[in-house]
């Protein structure tokens, strides 16, 4: 069954904000900015296209790609 449109706009920024504070816990603690994966550096550029990000470019790609192979 299709959600209602305004059911998956609450779901997504539900989604967001609960992103936004676990960014914001990250920075408090001073792990924001470094992937979850490699512990790498996130980069100032992906950080600033997506505030939210938790790995870098590198380990997302390569999430997406196992993502894409297994579905």
């Amino acid at each position: 069954m299709i959600e209602p449109p305004r059911k998956r706009r609450r779901d997504r920024e539900r989604k967001l904000i609960k992103k936004i504070n676990e960014s914001l816990m990250m920075l408090d603690s001073g792990d924001y900015g470094y992937c979850e994966i490699c512990g790498g550096e996130i980069g100032i550029k992906r950080l600033e296209a997506r505030p939210t990000a938790t790995l870098c470019i590198d380990c997302k790609t390569l999430d997406e790609i196992k993502e894409r192979q297994m579905g």
